[in-house]
This record gives C-alpha cells, sequence and structure tokens, in this order.
C-alpha cells in the first residue's frame, strides 16, 4: 500500500513537473515569436522597410527552429546514456538563461549590428534547449503513467504550450498595458526578465523528481547504448519520418495562430487593435488548455490513431475558418476562430503523440527517437510559418494560399498517422524488452 501511494504520488509530481517545465520552455518561445512579431523590428532591424524588418525579425525567430534539431541529438545523447531526469534539468536551465539574457539585449541603436547578432545567439540556445525538453518531459511523463492512461498523462507535456502561451498572452497584454507608449524602450522586456522567476519555480519541482522505470532497468541491466542516435537512424529511420509527419501539420499550424495571426491581424489588411487580438488569444488559450487532456483521455478510451486522424480531418475547414474570422476585425469572431482551431483542430493533433511516439521507439534509443522526430518537423514546419505566411500574403494579397498550405499540411498528418499506427509498437515499457501483441498501446493506436 505504502508502495503503490508513493508511486501515485511520484506521477503526480511529475505530471506537474512535466507541465510546468514544458510551460516555462513554451513560455520563453512565445514572448519571443510575439516580440519577433511586434517590436523585434524595430528595435533590432530598423534600416530595413517594415515588411523587411519583419522577416527578419520572423528570421531570427526561425533560427531556434534550426537549432532545435540540434539540441534534440545533444540532449537526446545524454538523456539515452545519463537519464531522463538530468536532461530535463540540463535543458530547462539553459532556456531560462537565455531568456532572460534576451530581455538585458541592447537595441540596434545602443550597439549596432552587435544587437541582432546576440539575439540570434541566444535565440539558437533556446532552440538547442527546447530541443531537448519536450522530448524528456514526454519519456518522464509516459515512462511513469499507468499503463492505461499514457494518453492522458503524455497529453500533460502539450498542456504546457496553451499554459506556456497564457502566461506570455497575459505578461505582454500586462506589460503593454502598464508601459503604454514606453512598450517599445522597455516594456517589451519585462515578460523576458519574469521568465527568472518561473525558472526558479519549475527548476525546484524538477529537482525532486526520480528517474523513470525504464531509464533505470536499463541501466541495471547494462543496455544503455554509446550511441543511440547512430542505432536510432540505423534501425528505425522510418519511424523518425512517420512522426515527422505526424507533427507536421500541428506545428504549423499553432505557429500560425500564436505567431503570424498577431502580425497579420494588426497589420494593414485587418487593422485590430494589438490588446483585442492579445485578448482573443488570451481566452481562447484557456479553452485549449483543458481540451487538451480530453483528447488525450479520449486517446487511451478511443485509439491514439482515431483522435489524430480526426485532427487533421478538422484542420481542412479549421484554416480557412481561422482566417475567415481574423479578417472581420471583430474580437469575439476571432476568438471563436482560434478556439475552434486551437481547442478541436490543435488539441487533437498534439494530445496523443507522447503516447504513441513512445510505443513506437526501442527505449535504448527512445528520447533520442522522440525528440528528434518532434525537433526535425517542427524545425520544418513551425520555424518557416510565419515567414511564408508574410510571403504567401505578400504574394497574392489575401490568405488563400495560407490556407491551402495548412490543408496540405492536414493531408499528410492524416497519411502519416495511419502509417505510423499501423506498424508493430517495439515495447510494451513493462517487461524490456518484449513485442507483446496485446500491449495497450497497440491496441490504443488501432
Amino acid at each position: 500500500m505504502a508502495s503503490t501511494s508513493r508511486s501515485t504520488r511520484q506521477q503526480l509530481r511529475t505530471a506537474v513537473a512535466g507541465f510546468t517545465g514544458t510551460a516555462l520552455e513554451y513560455y520563453d518561445f512565445f514572448i519571443y515569436g510575439t516580440a519577433a512579431a511586434l517590436v523585434f523590428g524595430k528595435l533590432f532591424f530598423p534600416s530595413y522597410s517594415p515588411l523587411a524588418g519583419t522577416l527578419a525579425s520572423f528570421g531570427t525567430f526561425a533560427v531556434g527552429f534550426i537549432a532545435r534539431p540540434v539540441g534534440s541529438i545533444i540532449f537526446g545523447h545524454l538523456g539515452d546514456r545519463v537519464g531522463r531526469r538530468a536532461t530535463l534539468i540540463y535543458a530547462l536551465s539553459l532556456m531560462g538563461a537565455a531568456t532572460v539574457l534576451i530581455g538585458c539585449l541592447p537595441t540596434y541603436e545602443q550597439v549596432g549590428w552587435a544587437a541582432p547578432l546576440l539575439l540570434v545567439f541566444l535565440r539558437i540556445i533556446q532552440g538547442i534547449s527546447i530541443g531537448g525538453e519536450w522530448g524528456g518531459a514526454a519519456l518522464m511523463l509516459v515512462e511513469h503513467a499507468p499503463p492505461h492512461r499514457r494518453g492522458l498523462y503524455g497529453s500533460v507535456v502539450y498542456m504546457g504550450a496553451p499554459g506556456g502561451l497564457l502566461l506570455a498572452t497575459l505578461a505582454v497584454s500586462i506589460s503593454d498595458n502598464v508601459a503604454g507608449d514606453a512598450f517599445l524602450s522597455w516594456g517589451w522586456r519585462v515578460p523576458f526578465l519574469f521568465s527568472g522567476v518561473l525558472f526558479v519555480i519549475s527548476l525546484f519541482i524538477r529537482l525532486g523528481l526520480e528517474e523513470t522505470p525504464v531509464f533505470t532497468a536499463l541501466e541495471k541491466e547494462q543496455q544503455t547504448q554509446r550511441a543511440p542516435f547512430r542505432k536510432l537512424f540505423a534501425t528505425q529511420w522510418r519511424d523518425i519520418l512517420l512522426a515527422g509527419g505526424v507533427v507536421f501539420p500541428g506545428a504549423v499550424l499553432f505557429y500560425i495562430v500564436s505567431t503570424y495571426a498577431i502580425a497579420y491581424g494588426t497589420g494593414d489588411a485587418v487593422g485590430m487593435s494589438r490588446n483585442d487580438l492579445l485578448d482573443a488569444l488570451l481566452a481562447a488559450s484557456v479553452v485549449y488548455f483543458v481540451a487538451i487532456p480530453i483528447f488525450g483521455y479520449l486517446s487511451d478510451v478511443v485509439s491514439r490513431k482515431a483522435v489524430l486522424v480526426f485532427g487533421g480531418v478538422m484542420a481542412i475547414p479549421g484554416s480557412f475558418l481561422l482566417f475567415v474570422a481574423v479578417n472581420t476585425g471583430s474580437a469575439l469572431a476571432t476568438f471563436g476562430g482560434m478556439v475552434f482551431t486551437l481547442a478541436v483542430v490543435h488539441a487533437a493533433l498534439v494530445a496523443p503523440q507522447a503516447a504513441l511516439f513512445s510505443s513506437r521507439f526501442d527505449p535504448r534509443v527512445r528520447f533520442s527517437g522522440v525528440a528528434f522526430s518532434q525537433a526535425f518537423a517542427a524545425s520544418i514546419a513551425g520555424g518557416t510559418a510565419p515567414i511564408l505566411a508574410t510571403l504567401f500574403y505578400a504574394w497574392t494579397g489575401s490568405s488563400w494560399l495560407i490556407c491551402l498550405w495548412l490543408s496540405l499540411g492536414a493531408i499528410v498528418g492524416i497519411f502519416s498517422t495511419v502509417a505510423l499506427c499501423n506498424r508493430q509498437p517495439v515495447t510494451d515499457f513493462v517487461d524490456y524488452p518484449t513485442k507483446d501483441s496485446d500491449s495497450p498501446d497497440e491496441v490504443a493506436a488501432r
């Protein structure tokens, strides 16, 4: 009884740690994306035209995504060699330091080209950090979870996304209201500096975590790999590609809604006020936050495949609905469009991912496999999303090409989901190694 109670407490602590740490990582990423849309073009690229400045600032945003696969390789190696717990602490510390330093940067007016160069450097550090965060947090949650609740527990890692978005939007909105006309001079720095407080809280929680039972068993049986990434590519490259295809539509959609839509809605095309748009995104994030564990639970009850395919199908009309809503210029309509694309479409696209991916990679290379699959797809899809959307609108003068691009991404996700779910799970998490055809993860994937 005492052992069961201790296990339950550890599962709950892991869930809290997975949420808070990932929320901090995404908070840091989102305040950067918001600042890139609102102020970085003016502060770090003032000699450019408005369009070129926006593209340049979104370019620094994309640099962080390019660094993600590098981070997934570095932290994946550590996670499969040293352990999930220690690696997560390293990733969190790196992200916290980089984000606080961004808030201390001088502008172009003060130090010239050194300012954007420092910005790019710190953005790379952010990207490397988050490249290891998602995979590590996902494994901590799923490998500690009860077998019949891996979808629910795994979805917590994605609750950090709306949690971070909620905190970031709230922080930027408060800073904007308090600083007023001074937002461009000092108000934008406050959300970056505030991340230091969140970092201390998250680090304290993570220091109390135990290593996962799976990695503990690997160490005991001396099954850890000297070169996990090499073994991963030699044995499971198809799973990497398919998992990346599953990630693709959600990554594109999310960064269009959370980053590009801000620049689009406040631009000349729509002319919404910055506060109205941020308030709509803030309110939609609350609904999105609640929806993710619901879809995670449904993936346990119904199947991973059914929930993911549902999200892919809904993404096609959802992408058009989003821009129809924003184009009205109404905060209420924009809120409705964001709720549908985030709380219905995106929640279904991402909630089952952690449990599904964890069941498809050998535990000896699982950190590397889960982290790299997510990172390389996110770098291609999410990192280029604001830039491509800006270019598509500049070329066509409307949003239809952006919507078509989102729809094509959804189709890629549907086919990748079906193919990945039809592949045999490599382990049942309990008796390593095994290929139990009746494992909960195989049943849930059908």
